[in-house]
């Protein structure tokens, strides 16, 4: 997948951060496909914890990816842009654990079944050396 930031659609798709035993990546995916609630209806399979994973992959981005276009709208772009182009979503399937701070749609309250979900600030919960963005905006996430 290309990454652009420049007049992406910040608010209809969103970044996350998706982890489940030693594997994690970003995504880019329509907000749709981070309602919870839904995640059955796009499997074959009962198992949510292991099928969504995969599912998501088809989103996948790399991190030098992300890294590299993050660094063309520096200085070039508003706040809005610099903070809608980082990650609003964190998944941890191992600990069913749904961390969101997208203020619309309260995602949060809509995870699957036996999940916890929180609104928060998420970059604390992310490793220091897949923060794409940081030092720039640390500060706001």
């Amino acid at each position: 997948m290309v990454v652009r930031f420049k007049d992406r659609n910040v608010t209809g798709e969103l970044i996350a951060f998706v982890k489940k035993g030693i594997s994690s990546f970003y995504c880019i995916a329509d907000v749709e496909y981070f309602i919870g609630e839904y995640w059955n209806s796009y499997l074959k399979s009962t198992n949510i914890e292991g099928g969504y994973f995969e599912f998501l992959k088809r989103f996948k981005v790399d991190y030098y990816s992300l890294h590299d276009e993050y660094q063309t709208i520096i200085g070039s772009s508003d706040d809005f842009d610099l903070l809608g182009n980082i990650p609003k979503i964190y998944i941890d399937f191992d600990r069913k654990y749904f961390a969101s701070y997208f203020q619309e749609q309260e995602l949060e309250l809509r995870v699957a079944e036996g999940w916890k979900g929180e609104y928060t600030k998420i970059g604390n919960l992310i490793p220091n050396e897949f923060k794409y963005w940081n030092p720039y905006t640390s500060e706001w996430i």
